[in-house]
């Protein structure tokens, strides 16, 4: 009988099996931050916003988001490209257009644009087609809700 034990799905490369099997990192390249790190770097992000979500203002199950993300290049240490999120904007964040993706470009100093963008796909947005609901949050100020038509 054969052995019911699950696969690893994912293959990586022989140096990093050895890397791994040594008691190393399992990836090399930008460093993440520790546990600790990460704590302290989501209270700074989250006092800078006031403990709000700085998209729709609500208090509640507050995320740390990477505008850019990791694996885009994005970092842990870039206060400037990390912002306080609900959980629900933060999966949003992640939608598809034709749900409606909520957008998020930082301006820098902590400030942010939030927009959320609709359409058939993404190249139909990029040819100015769909609809655009802003909402820019400026460091220190209120949130205002983004209130979509739908």
């Amino acid at each position: 009988m054969r052995s019911r034990r699950l696969k690893n799905r994912s293959r990586i490369g022989r140096a990093s099996r050895r890397r791994i099997r040594a008691g190393g990192p399992l990836a090399l390249g930008r460093p993440s931050a520790s546990l600790e790190q990460y704590q302290d770097i989501r209270a700074q992000v989250l006092a800078r916003a006031r403990w709000v979500c700085q998209a729709c203002g609500l208090r509640a199950r507050l995320e740390v988001h990477h505008v850019i993300k990791r694996a885009q290049g994005g970092s842990d240490f870039d206060l400037d490209r990390l912002i306080a999120l609900c959980r629900n904007c933060h999966a949003q964040t992640d939608a598809s257009f034709l749900q409606g993706r909520l957008v998020i470009t930082a301006l820098g100093g902590g400030q942010f644009c939030c927009e959320v963008r609709r359409g058939n796909s993404k190249s139909s947005l990029r040819q100015g087609e769909g609809d655009v609901h802003r909402a820019s949050v400026p460091d220190g100020a209120q949130p205002q809700p983004i209130r979509d038509s739908r």
